[in-house]
């Protein structure tokens, strides 16, 4: 770790990172145990601009958090930080975007599975287990697609670019998918619904077995933009 507490500019980075914790994180956390208390939760009617807002305040986060840390930690120029310490190397990036489908490939079964599970033995409202029928009603393709592609990149610029590495320098690689898996899920608990949740962990232990055996995070903007692509085509091909 970098980060020396005795200089401000270090101090201002490590309060950037844990305010985006609070936001991504503990307000997640705290808002699905205020609404499993009750019956039922209060929907949000989502809309292209909601969406679009939300969807720019969310990537702006989670890309200038990783930003300030850099510029002011570790006095990285922009060429550094995308290509170095984020991970967005040219070489051998036919390698990574293989991994990148094989993992997407891989992620679309075991969601399969575990839905069909959830669903058959468990009565689980097929519902749940999704957010794409929630903003589909209100909210054209074109959003949606948008929106698939930024906030996939900058996820995974954020949690697989930035905590990922961070958290894995303190205490190695298992420790960091786990730990990043877990809070991805966390991280989407503001949907309201405990499987909305499960399924992004169970993502996040791929993607970041795919970015720690590639060392290349296009193999996972890869991986993550071709499941929620391909979600979403599954979806309107079956409603």
């Amino acid at each position: 770790m970098d980060l020396n507490i005795k200089r401000p500019t270090h101090i201002f980075a490590l309060l950037a990172v844990l305010l985006t914790m609070v936001l991504l994180i503990i307000i997640p956390l705290l808002y699905y145990i205020e609404t499993s208390t009750q019956q039922q939760y209060q929907k949000i009617e989502i809309n292209d601009q909601i969406l679009l807002a939300s969807s720019i305040i969310t990537v702006l986060i989670l890309t200038g958090t990783p930003l300030v840390w850099y510029i002011f930690v570790n006095k990285a120029s922009l060429k550094e930080i995308i290509t170095y310490h984020l991970g967005f190397r040219k070489e051998k990036i036919d390698k990574a975007i293989l991994w990148g489908i094989t993992s997407a490939v891989s992620m679309l079964i075991i969601v399969i599975i575990i839905s069909n599970i959830l669903s058959t033995f468990f009565d689980v409202n097929p519902d749940d287990l999704q957010n794409v029928k929630d903003l589909a009603k209100n909210v054209s393709l074109s959003t949606l697609l948008f929106v698939i592609l930024i906030q996939s990149i900058s996820e995974e610029i954020f949690f697989r670019g930035f905590l990922l590495e961070k958290i894995k320098g303190l205490s190695g690689e298992k420790t960091a998918i786990l730990t990043t898996a877990i809070l991805f899920g966390i991280a989407h608990l503001s949907y309201g619904k405990i499987y909305l949740a499960l399924m992004p962990a169970i993502m996040g232990v791929i993607l970041g077995f795919t970015v720690v055996k590639t060392k290349n995070l296009f193999s996972t903007v890869t991986a993550h933009i071709l499941f929620n692509l391909t979600s979403l085509i599954l979806f309107i091909y079956t409603r």
